[in-house]
């Protein structure tokens, strides 16, 4: 995993001239590498695991179902949270599609996370 970051301490540059504080100099040398190290973990399946993991069955292919549920939103239901875990529900929130809408809570992966913190760390 540290091969990962040593990219980052070509970053770091020691200048004898300092035209700014050194609370400024810490925020824009300090910051971009904590952004860049985030983003690289964030990207990495092998360290954190896998992003998101959707229930299948053997009907669909597993990588075209995760594909799908990290592009698509899914929903928990909020009566089902109230509901026996195991007799009524098989899982909090996991239930029959309700008819109104406003039971269902809408639920999205962050998959953007890597990029902004990349463009953020990027601009700084």
């Amino acid at each position: 995993m540290l091969d990962i970051f040593r990219g980052l301490k070509n970053l770091i540059k020691v200048s004898h001239i300092h035209i700014d504080s050194s609370v400024f100099r810490l925020h824009y040398s300090i910051t971009v590498m904590i952004l860049l190290a985030f983003s690289l973990i964030v990207t990495t399946r092998q360290y954190v695991g896998n992003p998101i993991d959707c229930i299948h069955t053997k009907d669909i292919p597993e990588d075209v179902l995760n594909t799908y549920c990290w592009i698509h939103s899914t929903y928990t239901i909020h009566s089902a949270h109230l509901k026996k875990v195991g007799f009524e529900v098989p899982h909090p929130g996991v239930d029959r599609a309700p008819r109104d809408e406003a039971d269902k809570k809408y639920v999205k992966y962050y998959q953007w996370v890597c990029f902004c913190l990349f463009f953020q760390a990027d601009s700084g």
